[in-house]
């Protein structure tokens, strides 16, 4: 019954090419706006808004109800919606849909259907307010000017890192497409920007000066110091002009540095005061961001990244030499809409062999012999094998160091046939 339901939420599409919130803002007024009855961080960025948004809601769960929305999913659709510690049950999908089909069949005779991920936003916003979430992490899906998300009224926005991702939808220059991403701005709330691109920089503030919203930059409020890192975890000291933190985290990545200050800068920007600093250390050390640099085995070491743009390469690089002395052999998949010549030419510098095989997404995946086509003679040793599950199970047997990479929707895949945990928190 649940497949059933499923599939007939990922089957909306859009009609015509309407890009607009209205869909969305007319679902939730059928619904009583229940994005209005819970306070929200909206969190947007082409890479980092995902770890971002774990961390701001693993701070928050400390003391308040607390709700996270994130896409795309890495094994269920219920991990998208997560109050407390438990994902959204299939019975609330169940009744959604089924309270709401005809409601959504009518608007597209009338309008245009809701399309799934507004369907998808509007139900995580309704099940926030059915279950009395005091706040919710909710990271946006494309963009933030006319993303579904945006909605939302919520007490502080976030941005965080902005690339050339989706260029074809939100602009091909770094200015366009930072105007969409300070979309999500809102009047009089504060703002907080990782990214310190001038150009960046300059429309945010732009956008920020236009509705009042003071705007912090992390690389401005934040320091770091003492930071010590191995594949069992990363400790260090930041410093804001509120607070000293002493931060333990087993989320590994550079990367995951900036993320940590950008969250520590959002909660403490909160309009009601920030959390206490014990409340913040502790979110931070039970925060956890599968397919992030995950070190899934140490013999052999596989390590999964869901890494897929050139942003994201360029980090999971940088990461991997930090943290590893010796070349991988990488298992990779990608997308058919992905920049992946450059991100192929970033990930030749740690690796001099490479396995592309198929990400689960049928439909949009890109055929892996055209990617060896592409890319081919970046690589002394190019293989390919079709079927993920047999790349990676040749991969581990033939090296002592495998890297997967390239799609959110290859490693889901492994980690479900690894039965490798996809929750956002620690347990122990």
């Amino acid at each position: 019954m649940i497949e059933q339901t499923l599939d007939y939420l990922y089957n909306l599409k859009r009609e015509g090419i309407k890009l607009d919130l209205k869909a969305t803002k007319d679902f939730a007024e059928h619904l009583g706006n229940p994005q209005d009855k819970f306070k929200s961080i909206h969190i947007a960025g082409t890479n980092g808004k995902g770890s971002i948004a774990s961390y701001v809601y693993n701070i928050l769960r400390q003391h308040f109800s607390t709700g996270m929305y994130t896409s795309p999913h890495l094994l269920n659709f219920n991990e998208r919606i997560i109050l407390g510690t438990e994902p959204i049950p299939d019975q609330y999908i169940l009744d959604f849909i089924n309270s709401n089909k005809e409601y959504i069949d009518n608007l597209g005779i009338n309008y245009r259907n809701p399309t799934f991920f507004e369907t998808t936003t509007v139900m995580a916003f309704k099940y926030f307010a059915d279950n009395n979430a005091d706040y919710a992490a909710v990271e946006v899906g494309l963009g933030g000017r006319l993303d579904s998300t945006n909605i939302i009224i919520p007490e502080v926005s976030v941005i965080a890192q902005i690339g050339y991702e989706h260029y074809q939808r939100l602009g091909c220059s770094l200015t366009s497409i930072a105007h969409e991403k300070g979309g999500i701005i809102k009047s009089n709330r504060p703002v907080i920007l990782l990214d310190d691109k001038p150009e960046v920089v300059a429309e945010i503030k732009k956008i920020a000066d236009v509705r009042n919203s003071k705007l912090i930059m992390v690389n401005n409020y934040c320091s770091v110091s003492d930071l010590k890192y191995n594949l069992g975890g990363m400790a260090f000291t930041v410093k804001t002009p509120y607070d000293e933190y002493n931060i333990k985290t087993s989320n590994l990545g550079l990367f995951q540095v900036k993320n940590v200050c950008t969250a520590i800068s959002a909660v403490e920007a909160l309009p009601e005061g920030k959390p206490e600093k014990s409340v913040i250390e502790k979110g931070i050390s039970e925060s956890r961001w599968p397919s992030r640099f995950e070190v899934i085995s140490r013999e052999p070491l596989i390590i999964m990244d869901s890494s897929h743009n050139p942003p994201a390469a360029s980090a999971l690089v940088e990461t991997y030499k930090k943290f590893v002395d010796r070349k991988p052999l990488l298992v990779i998949g990608m997308l058919d809409d992905k920049d992946y010549f450059s991100y192929m030419s970033i990930l030749r510098k740690i690796s001099d062999s490479v396995v592309l095989t198929t990400p689960d997404e049928p439909g949009r995946f890109l055929d892996p012999a055209l990617l060896k086509e592409g890319i081919g003679h970046m690589f002394p040793e190019t293989k390919v094998i079709r079927d993920p599950i047999e790349a990676f199970n040749y991969a581990r047997s033939n090296s002592d160091c495998v890297l997967v990479t390239g799609s959110m929707y290859l490693v889901g895949m492994l980690k479900k046939y690894l039965n490798s945990p996809v929750r956002p928190f620690n347990m122990d």
